[in-house]
C-alpha cells in the first residue's frame, strides 16, 4: 500500500524542457548563418584595349559664323563718307552689281575720315577699301593692306612731277618738247638748283612737296626755304613774274597747269615764259583698291574678276567714278611693287606716314 504522502516523478516538466530544446535547434538548422562574399578579379589579357569615353559635347560659348560671303557674314567694303548722297547710293549699288556678278554678300560702310577707317582696317572690320598712296604706303607697312586694283585716272595709272622755271633763269631744259620726254643724266638737271629757292604747293602735298623734295634729296641738292603757293596757277605765276622763288614743281602726266583755262585766259603767253626742266615718269599710283591680308586669295581674285567686267560697261564705269568721287576710266590688277617708285622718292626723307595722314593731306 502506497504512502498517501510519496512523491510523484515530474515528467510533464520534463516533456517541457525537451520540445523547448527540440524547436530551438530546428530553427537554428533552418536558417544558417551565410558567409560574407569576397571580391574577385578576373585576369584581363595585357593587349586587350582599354575602352575610351567620348566626351560630351559642350555647346559653343559663340555661335559658329558662315562661311565670308555668305548670308549672315558679309565682305565689306569701306568708303570714306561720301560728299554727296549720290556717292552713297552709287556705292551700294555698285555693291549689288559685285554680288551678283561674284554669288557673294556685301556691305557698304562709310568712315568719316581715313584715321577711321584705318582704325576699322586694323581691327579687321573692313576686307576691301580705296586708297591714296601715302595711305597705302602706310597701311600696307603696317601688315593691314595688299594692292589689287589701280585706277586709271585721266589716262594714266601713275603720275609725275615736273620742274619749272622761268626761261630767263638761266637753267638748262632736259626735256623735249616734242616727245614729251626727259633726257640725259636726272641728277645733273636737278642739281642746278642747288642753294636756289623752290616754290611748293603746301607741307602736305604729295606731288607739290613730298615727292620733288625726296627727289631733291636723292640728287644731293640742297635749297633754301620753300615758298608755298597753295595753288598750282599760283606756283605758275610766281614763275611767270620772277622775284619770288627760282623754280616750282607741278603736277605731270595727267594734265598740265600751263594749259589750265585760268593761265590760257589769264597768262596766254605762259608757256612761252616757263619751261620745264625735267619731268619724271609716273611714280605716284593713282587710288587703289586694296584687301586684308584676312581676305582669301581665291575670294580678291573673283572680286577682281568681278569689277573689271563691271567696268567694261558704262553705268559700271559711272557707278565707280560716282561712288569715289574721283574720275576713273578703267581698273587693272597691280602687285606691290608698283609703289616701289614712290617709296625710294620718299625715302630720303624718312617721313613719319602715320603723323601726316592723320591731318588733312592732299594727295
Amino acid at each position: 500500500m502506497l504512502n498517501h504522502y510519496q512523491k510523484r516523478p515530474r515528467t510533464g516538466l520534463f516533456f517541457l524542457v525537451l520540445i523547448t530544446l527540440i524547436g530551438f535547434l530546428t530553427a537554428c538548422a533552418a536558417d544558417p548563418p551565410q558567409p560574407t562574399p569576397t571580391a574577385t578579379r578576373t585576369a584581363v589579357p595585357e593587349d586587350t584595349p582599354t575602352p575610351t569615353q567620348t566626351p560630351t559635347q559642350r555647346p559653343s560659348a559663340t555661335p559658329t559664323l558662315p562661311p565670308l560671303g555668305g548670308m549672315g557674314n558679309p565682305i565689306t567694303i569701306g568708303f570714306i563718307l561720301p560728299s554727296t548722297n549720290l556717292a552713297d547710293i552709287a556705292a551700294q549699288e555698285l555693291a549689288d552689281l559685285l554680288a551678283e556678278e561674284t554669288g557673294y554678300e556685301f556691305e557698304v560702310l562709310f568712315y568719316p575720315d581715313f584715321p577711321s577707317l584705318s582704325i576699322a582696317i586694323n581691327d579687321g572690320d573692313v576686307h576691301l577699301f580705296w586708297l591714296e598712296p601715302l595711305e597705302y604706303l602706310h597701311l600696307n607697312w603696317e601688315g593691314a593692306a595688299e594692292v589689287m586694283l589701280m585706277t586709271n585716272h585721266l589716262g594714266v595709272f601713275a603720275y609725275g612731277v615736273q620742274f619749272l622755271t622761268n626761261v630767263r633763269s638761266g637753267f638748262w631744259s632736259y626735256f623735249d618738247t616734242e616727245t614729251g620726254q626727259s633726257f640725259g643724266d636726272p641728277i645733273e638737271a636737278l642739281q642746278q638748283f642747288s642753294g636756289t629757292r623752290p616754290c611748293f604747293l603746301t607741307p602736305q602735298s604729295n606731288p607739290g612737296y613730298f615727292v620733288p623734295l625726296g627727289l631733291l634729296a636723292n640728287a644731293s641738292t640742297p635749297t633754301l626755304e620753300p615758298v608755298f603757293t597753295y595753288n598750282y596757277n599760283a606756283t605758275i605765276r610766281a614763275l611767270y613774274i620772277q622775284g619770288i622763288c627760282d623754280f616750282g614743281v607741278t603736277y605731270a602726266l595727267t594734265g598740265d597747269p600751263l594749259t589750265s583755262g585760268d593761265i590760257m585766259s589769264n597768262l596766254p603767253d605762259a608757256q612761252e615764259q616757263i619751261m620745264v626742266v625735267w619731268r619724271s615718269e609716273g611714280i605716284i599710283p593713282n587710288r587703289n583698291l586694296s584687301a586684308s591680308p584676312t581676305l582669301p586669295v581665291f575670294i580678291r581674285f573673283r572680286i577682281e574678276e568681278a569689277l573689271i567686267r563691271i567696268i567694261g560697261r558704262p553705268e559700271g564705269l559711272n557707278l565707280i567714278s560716282t561712288a569715289l568721287d574721283y574720275n576713273v576710266e578703267g581698273l587693272r590688277a597691280i602687285e606691290d611693287h608698283f609703289y616701289n617708285p614712290l617709296r625710294s622718292a620718299l625715302a630720303p626723307l624718312e617721313v613719319d606716314l602715320q603723323s601726316i595722314l592723320f591731318t588733312t593731306v592732299e594727295q
